[in-house]
């Protein structure tokens, strides 16, 4: 069917690089170890408390608008105020949030700029062609690290409104080292500075003194990697300036009445369940990679993640191929070309899904 005529006046002219996100067609059996989700449901208590609850959830009327018993939560857990939170559907649309809030662009200067590292989450790129930013990716160096002198000639260059400095980074898996961060983020004191924490909770690290008593920097967490992915939660601490700001374009309501219930016992009554789901991942982490590794001329990259960063001998799409045709699917960076081309990112599964990985891969490589 070919698109109206008017459509094509009308259309912002950036969303003609963008592609709606499709996923890869598998059937219902399919291994998957693509999106980086937790591979552990809650076990049958953990979902009989949650289903109790929110059955008590009151469908006809609208949700809390500020989300206030999750704030207190969150605030009380990351000891910041609750003003300084912003929540969203997932971190996906704070980062949209966040966006908008600041695409004003700088004076001679056609639209707002917003730096971040490359490779690194899809959604930054995305978010800002879509919003109608200018999205600048700087190159990792050869170890997957910030490359400082290369972001303080971007940030010098392009006069960004926003860098996001994601750590652990997806899709490489590891956490930038911290000197690095502070001394991009003291490069653009003028900018609005987001450490993305959505894999923290597998790290073990966190940036909350980095952002103390600072007024450009802020960090973004998610609920989703914990294994609550389906509620879609995820939250900004920002300084509590910019958090007012960006609440002005969040849209009433944005976050339903379940999800917020749900991500209130995430924090409190079956936290116990989500930290035990979190320690066995790193466990089976360790074990994944030395099983990955074993195989011949595959390398595997430290990670401090939910995911690995793998290697392969060859190209990474005929790989990704042939593990498709055996029900497995990973996440393939074939397309990219350059030094991804031999590049796949494996979510950690459960130890039958992993077993299954590395009984086939040997013979897809």
């Amino acid at each position: 069917m070919n698109d109206p005529a008017w459509l094509s006046a009308l259309l912002r002219p950036e969303l003609a690089s963008l592609k709606a996100y499709v996923p890869v067609p598998s059937g219902v059996d399919a291994i998957r170890l693509d999106a980086n989700e937790s591979p552990h449901a809650l076990p049958a208590e953990a979902r009989e408390l949650l289903g109790r609850s929110l059955a008590e959830v009151g469908l006809h009327r609208y949700p809390d608008v500020r989300a206030e018993r999750l704030r207190e939560l969150v605030a009380a857990r990351e000891n910041v105020r609750p003003e300084q939170l912003v929540f969203g559907s997932g971190s996906d649309e704070v980062i949209a949030l966040l966006l908008n809030a600041l695409a004003h662009p700088r004076e001679g200067r056609p639209r707002a700029a917003v730096l971040y590292p490359e490779p690194s989450f899809v959604m930054f790129r995305m978010s800002a062609l879509s919003l109608g930013l200018r999205p600048v990716g700087v190159a990792l160096d050869d170890d997957w690290d910030l490359d400082v002198a290369a972001f303080e000639d971007a940030i010098a260059r392009e006069r960004p409104n926003m860098i996001f400095l994601p750590s652990p980074n997806n899709p490489t898996g590891n956490l930038f080292a911290r000197d690095r961060i502070l001394r991009v983020a003291d490069a653009a004191r003028d900018a609005l500075v987001i450490v993305d924490e959505a894999y923290g909770a597998y790290s073990r690290a966190g940036y909350a003194d980095v952002m103390a008593g600072s007024d450009h920097l802020g960090r973004l967490q998610t609920l989703s990697k914990l294994g609550l992915a389906g509620a879609r939660v995820g939250w900004a601490i920002l300084p509590e300036a910019v958090a007012r700001e960006v609440d002005k374009v969040r849209q009433p309501y944005n976050l339903n009445a379940l999800s917020q219930r749900a991500a209130e016992l995430c924090l409190s009554e079956l936290a116990p369940y989500f930290e035990a789901s979190v320690a066995a991942v790193v466990a089976e982490r360790e074990r994944l990679a030395a099983g990955l590794a074993a195989v011949a001329g595959v390398r595997v990259s430290p990670s401090a993640s939910n995911f690995l960063w793998v290697e392969l001998p060859g190209d990474a799409g005929a790989t990704h191929g042939a593990l498709l045709a055996r029900g497995i699917v990973v996440r393939s960076f074939h397309a990219s070309g350059g030094r991804l081309g031999r590049r796949v990112r494996v979510t950690v599964g459960t130890r039958a899904e992993n077993d299954a990985l590395l009984g086939a891969l040997p013979r897809c490589v």
